[in-house]
């Protein structure tokens, strides 16, 4: 092997190998273009291009002839997918780490890979895992033996195997429970309640169907379609509860429902809602104008991380709320479920530790406390009223946008004339604060 035409550039495209000083011995067939001197001349040594111009042309004349014009243009064509495919390619964002399950990976110490084999599972008296019993093969409780199948998984079956037809027994259309029950917790996000008021439980110690016929109906709409629904659409089972008229009734208490069903557990009125934490703090954002509706992509902290080299500190109150990215929804947050958002908690964020069917709704002092003087609370208002201080000098017009941005309606003339003495003694921030804080800006009627 000889080495020849040695470069070596820096920043600014200069050889700065160009005529140095080779301490190497000559190449066997040294004399005279492999000696040292023309190691380092910068001239490279170029061979002549006509036989390689010839070759090229012979091996597309062998090409023609084996694949002919059509094919070299469908081979052409290829090509330039290829290049603008990679083109594009290039251009996406690097791939951040994930973190994902998996069955096939290097064991270490006690986490051993499955290779997609399921662990044996045993019957355990007395639940003594020290002593078990036999053996036992995947299976499922049956709901009719005249109806419904058994999973029929075979003994060593691939769990991958086994998972399907998991799915497909859940899914089929004679089992009843799995549509009852996706239709029971949509019903339940839109009234507050389900039909049946424990969506994780339909069993014997489940809760009784308020509206047994209708859940039936609208499972089997849900499942086989129906007058302007599509089957198993989400999208059309939205809209078919929330046009009916069940939906669209006031929470008003009028009539003889108070007395026959003060529970209104047979929906005779709209439940009035409070909002979910995530909603109240992303309707603070929206009205403070700072909401960034950007979907996708990765969360964000509510803390400040510290520690981390050994046991992490999740400090909340160190957080700095004027940082951007914590303006987008409250979906995309990063959630540590050892130590949650005390801001969050008290509104009554479910435990992400759990699951939680079904969130408690609470009204206690420190929820107010939270509101008016949390930091999230007092940068949001601050904020909120340097943007209408901005829009307007007139302290009439800021107090009505502030109403009308934040409530969705105009002040009264009491409320303007109120609400004018107060920015007057204590600024539009704190009225704001106090806005923030209303019964009506946080709940749903």
């Amino acid at each position: 092997m000889a080495l020849a035409d040695i470069e070596l550039l820096n920043s600014n495209g200069e050889n700065l190998a160009a005529n140095g000083k080779v301490s190497a011995l000559d190449s066997i067939e040294a004399p005279v273009r492999w000696g040292k001197a023309n190691l380092v001349d910068g001239i490279w040594y170029e061979p002549s291009v006509e036989p390689q111009q010839e070759l090229q042309a012979e091996l597309d004349a062998m090409v023609l002839g084996l694949i002919g014009k059509s094919g070299v243009e469908q081979k052409s064509s290829f090509e330039n997918q290829i290049v603008e495919s990679r083109k594009a390619l290039s251009q996406l964002p690097k791939g951040k780490k994930v973190y994902a399950a998996a069955t096939e990976f290097k064991s270490q110490g006690n986490f051993k890979a499955t290779q997609g084999r399921p662990r044996p599972v045993y019957f355990l008296p007395r639940g003594e895992v020290s002593s078990p019993g036999p053996k036992l093969d995947p299976g499922i409780i049956p709901l009719s033996a005249e109806q419904m199948p058994d999973l029929e998984i075979k003994a060593g079956e691939n769990e991958s195997v086994a998972r399907s037809k998991l799915a497909l027994w859940l899914t089929d259309e004679r089992n009843p429970l799995l549509w009852r029950s996706v239709v029971n917790r949509v019903w339940h996000y839109h009234f507050g309640r389900g039909m049946v008021d424990t969506p994780n439980d339909f069993g014997r110690m489940g809760g009784e169907r308020s509206h047994p016929e209708l859940l039936d109906w609208l499972a089997a709409t849900f499942r086989d379609g129906g007058d302007s629904v599509s089957a198993e659409s989400f999208k059309d089972l939205h809209r078919l509860i929330v046009t009916s008229s069940v939906y669209r009734q006031s929470s008003n208490y009028a009539g003889k429902g108070i007395t026959a069903d003060s529970g209104n557990r047979y929906l005779w009125r709209m439940n009035r809602r409070r909002l979910s934490a995530e909603e109240i703090r992303d309707s603070i954002l929206h009205a403070s104008g700072l909401l960034n509706l950007e979907m996708g992509g990765a969360g964000y902290f509510l803390f400040q991380l510290e520690k981390t080299e050994h046991s992490p500190h999740y400090e909340y109150h160190k957080f700095d709320h004027t940082d951007p990215k914590s303006y987008r929804r409250s979906i995309y947050r990063f959630i540590v479920r050892s130590q949650p958002d005390p801001f969050m908690t008290t509104l009554d964020c479910a435990d992400s530790s759990q699951s939680t069917p079904a969130r408690n709704e609470t009204q206690t002092p420190l929820q107010s406390l939270t509101m008016l003087n949390s930091d999230f609370s007092l940068e949001m208002s601050k904020r909120f009223a340097e943007r209408i201080e901005l829009e307007s000098e007139d302290r009439s017009v800021r107090i009505q946008k502030v109403v009308q941005q934040s409530l969705g309606r105009s002040p009264t003339e009491l409320e303007l004339s109120t609400m004018g003495e107060f920015v007057q003694q204590h600024g539009l921030a704190n009225l704001i604060r106090i806005v923030f804080n209303l019964s009506e800006f946080v709940f749903i009627d």
